[in-house]
């Protein structure tokens, strides 16, 4: 029961979450990824690293293979969550918006979806409250 679970956590999860669980589960820094993936002959930056775990950019075929090395995780599972991931960007188009502004302010995600929804909600309400004044404006101007 346990290895079915492992296999459809492994079919649903996004390049995102890969990265960032493989990274906690070693207790690496961005910068110790950074050093391991240049000794294996990939040379990136910590904004590169960074921005795979936000999603903002998806590893090239190249990395995912010095990624697999570095992991000791097929390869397989790289191309088939960042397929995952595409996936999910399509279903979501705001997801990017919110990414970016994570990543610029250094929030979490979880706030960035959080602060995006209120922001939303709350034009939403203005939208309705100038509807509604825009109304009682024309009915005072013109409705006899």
């Amino acid at each position: 029961m346990e290895e079915k679970r492992e296999e459809l956590e492994i079919e649903t999860r996004t390049i995102e979450e890969l990265l960032k669980d493989l990274r906690e589960e070693k207790q690496w820094t961005y910068m110790h990824i950074v050093e391991e993936l240049n000794k294996i002959g990939l040379i990136v930056d910590e904004k590169k690293v960074k921005k795979w775990e936000i999603g903002l950019e998806y590893p090239e075929i190249d990395e995912i293979y010095k990624l697999s090395e570095l992991y000791f995780v097929p390869s397989d599972n790289f191309v088939m969550a960042k397929s995952n991931s595409y996936k999910q960007g399509l279903e979501s188009v705001h997801a990017t918006l919110i990414k970016w502004i994570c990543y610029l302010t250094g929030i979490s995600l979880k706030v960035g979806y959080v602060f995006f929804y209120i922001v939303v909600f709350g034009g939403l309400i203005w939208a309705l409250w100038f509807f509604c004044d825009k109304v009682k404006l024309f009915e005072t101007h013109f409705v006899k």
